[in-house]
This record gives C-alpha cells, structure tokens and sequence, in this order.
C-alpha cells in the first residue's frame, strides 16, 4: 500500500463530528427602525432563565449555555451539527442605545431583544478656547 492510499483510507475514517471546546455563537438577525436596534437570535434548547443579557449604550453581550443529551447505551454518532457548550454573543452599536428600556422575550426557541436608541444621540461638539488675560 502507497502512502497516498494509507493517508486516504486515514482521512475517510476521521469522525464525522469534531468535538470542540470554544464557545460556539447562534444565529442572530440584527435589525434597525427608526426607534430602535431588534435582535433576534435562534436559541432552541437552552433555558431562557440561564441567559445573562448585559446591554449598555454601546453594545449588548448575551450568554448562555445549550446542554444535550446523548441517548443511554450510545453506540455509534453518525452525525451531530447541533451546537452545544456555552457561548457568548456581543453585538456593538453606531448609535447609543438606552440599556433602561432594554425588553427581551423568548418564544419558541427564539430570543428577541428590544433596544430603544438613547434620547439624544451623540454627537461631535467643538469647544473653542478662548484667550485669557
């Protein structure tokens, strides 16, 4: 047997699924109205009760963990795209947001999250110096 052919046979029975440490990040629209910044992110499986949401003027940081259960007596994975672990998602903004009015509401596997921009958004002030006696 070549080497080329033993490294090919070696590939082809690499398993299906990698299974990795790092945090993995769920879909998420992010959308834009006059009023405010919507987010919607896709969170099937995990407990709206362990999300932490942390929104401040910048940006908002949600994070939270999706735990699966393999099936008792597990003899073989054939395949396995559902992410799961911990993971953590923060979304920046060009215009402030009010993190007081900040809602979010889960329904059927999806997270929504409402953002209303801040009252007066920033913006770029110039200060002239005047000359002192």
């Amino acid at each position: 047997m070549s080497d080329a052919s033993y490294i090919r046979i070696l590939r082809s029975r690499w398993p299906y699924a990698q299974f990795d440490t790092r945090p993995w990040s769920p879909p998420i629209n992010v959308c834009e109205t006059d009023h405010e910044m919507v987010l919607v992110i896709e969170l099937a499986g995990v407990d709206p009760a362990t999300l932490q949401i942390e929104a401040y003027p910048e940006l908002v940081r949600i994070a939270g963990a999706r735990q699966l259960a393999l099936p008792a007596g597990l003899r073989r994975l054939h395949r396995m795209e559902i992410a799961a672990g911990v993971f953590q998602i923060e979304v920046p903004f060009e215009q402030p947001i009010d993190p007081e009015r900040t809602s979010a509401r889960s329904v059927h596997g999806l997270l929504e999250i409402r953002l209303p921009f801040a009252g007066r958004p920033r913006r770029q002030v110039v200060i002239p110096v005047a000359e002192g006696e």
